[in-house]
């Protein structure tokens, strides 16, 4: 066979190759999804029963079954594995679908919400409301979230906050308030932590900061005060 013919005949294998590939799913898949919804669905593929929410929407726990999901907005969809915002993550961009059954086995779904820009799928720290102190089991402000009682400001308090117990979450701080917070490792507003030859006293928090706490300081705060100066930190 001459070149030329050999290559005409290599060419229309790979466009009839071309033509049996098959097509992006989002294309044609979740037809009923209305403009302007995120629609969720009990089944795989979008069948069964859908729900509809509109742009801007969360749910941080009991999302129900969902097999799979259209993001039918103009904002990007974060799906996530546990509830608060925590475990994996799947993001979902304008316009398109996902599909949470793979091969028989299922990604479960634990909360979602809509943002408009998909680096905010990254954090959960926005639930952390103005003038409020709060701890994440998960790093970036994702995770089961706890919002600490403000504390009484008398001078025999010293501004102090809870003092709580291993059970409270600590792997990234929101310090909404308008002073500095100072962790402790005891429940009685002192004590150090030791890294190798280094001991450390009090993990602060600057006012206004959020910060995914390091170790070994993350998950073992037991109280917390706030000060003007960080100089008062015990």
């Amino acid at each position: 066979m001459r070149r030329g013919s050999l290559f005409a005949v290599l060419l229309a294998l790979l466009g009839t190759a071309l033509l049996t590939l098959p097509g992006k799913a989002d294309a044609a898949a979740f037809p009923d999804c209305p403009a302007g919804r995120f629609c969720l669905y009990d089944g795989s593929g979008g069948t069964g029963t859908r729900t509809d929410v509109t742009e801007g929407a969360k749910a941080e726990r009991d999302a129900g079954t969902i097999l799979s999901v259209k993001n039918n907005t103009r904002m990007w969809a974060c799906v996530y594995g546990r509830p608060e915002y925590g475990g994996g993550l799947q993001t979902v961009r304008p316009t398109h679908g996902d599909e949470y059954v793979v091969g028989g086995t299922r990604w479960m779904v634990g909360s979602y919400k809509l943002v408009p820009a998909r680096a905010l799928c990254f954090t959960g720290y926005e639930r952390c409301q103005d003038t409020e102190v709060c701890t994440f089991a998960e790093r970036n402000g994702r995770g089961a979230m706890t919002v600490f009682d403000k504390p009484d400001t008398g001078p025999s308090t010293h501004d102090h906050g809870n003092s709580y117990g291993p059970e409270v979450p600590s792997a990234s701080v929101f310090n909404q308030t308008g002073k500095h917070l100072c962790f402790y490792p005891t429940a009685t507003y002192q004590g150090t932590w030791r890294q190798g030859s280094t001991t450390y006293g009090a993990y602060v928090v600057l006012r206004g900061q959020s910060v995914t706490v390091p170790a070994p300081f993350a998950g073992t705060f037991r109280s917390h005060e706030l000060v003007d100066g960080t100089s008062e930190c015990q």
